[in-house]
């Protein structure tokens, strides 16, 4: 979390300090390609209450499974940066398990653990993002823009019974939410393009459900051409029941610190 306004701060300081420069054309802003590894594992709480493909579901993540991060599995990431356009697409997936005595009857795809028993669980979380940004602020070195894409993740849900005598009760569900992206951002690079900075805010309301993302990425290259990468990420995915959905309610938050290495060219 502390690293946040760090990053924030710097990137903000090299953007207007590049828009109070003199006026350079639009094509001074270097075209470069940057593709790497990213690892990136989160925290994640949240709950479900409703029906989920026609099965009841109940459960929260934290309180009831208390779910902790278990590892997570390398992503991919494409970033491309010109005077007048952007886009990035990247990928990444993280695992969680469980195990807990639910001191409450928690229900997941219909099979419900009654207060009392011992429930292992284990959630794979998969994300895939897409951004395009369209630049209207536009100097040598600092840029600031609109962003539009899409944010989709994939929840896997598993839960088994563990008695001490009998067979385990075993249930999984899938809850998939693809979620458009609106929002602005501004980058920068100094030190004759050593090092980058970006931080984004986006959010999306509709009726009364909300999803808001917040970030910060600092690249810093000890070569022209090889770079390593520090960024976090927040975000907060909040669903009412009767807002997208007329029988699910539904709340995910996840925030943490990704690292990776970058090649640009």
């Amino acid at each position: 979390m502390r690293a946040l306004p760090i990053v924030l701060s710097l990137c903000t300081t090299a953007v207007f300090a590049q828009l109070g420069a003199p006026n350079l054309p639009a094509s001074g802003f270097q075209r470069t390609w940057t593709v790497g590894g990213q690892t990136f594992g989160p925290t994640l709480t949240g709950h479900f209450q409703g029906v989920q493909d026609g099965q009841p579901i109940f459960v929260d993540l934290d309180k009831d499974l208390g779910l902790g991060k278990d590892k997570t599995t390398p992503g991919f990431f494409l970033d491309y940066q010109g005077p007048r356009f952007a886009f990035q697409i990247s990928n990444g997936t993280a695992e969680y398990r469980g195990d807990q005595v639910v001191n409450r009857t928690v229900t997941v795809n219909g099979t419900s653990y009654t207060a009392g028993t011992r429930v292992l669980s284990h959630v794979k979380l998969a994300s895939v993002d897409g951004i395009w940004t369209i630049k209207f602020v536009r100097e040598s070195d600092a840029w600031l823009g609109v962003d539009l894409g899409v944010q989709a993740w994939t929840l896997d849900l598993d839960a088994s019974s563990a008695p001490m005598v009998g067979s385990p009760v075993a249930s999984s569900t899938r809850v998939t939410a693809p979620i458009p992206q609106l929002g602005l951002s501004g980058g920068s690079r100094g030190f004759n393009g050593a090092v980058e900075a970006k931080a984004y805010v986006h959010y999306l309301g509709y009726k009364s459900a909300k999803y808001t993302l917040f970030g910060a990425d600092l690249r810093v290259y000890p070569v022209s051409w090889f770079g390593l990468r520090a960024f976090y990420e927040g975000g907060s995915f909040d669903v009412p029941k009767g807002s997208v959905k007329d029988d699910l309610e539904l709340k995910l938050d996840r925030k943490g610190v990704g690292l990776g290495a970058v090649v640009r060219f």
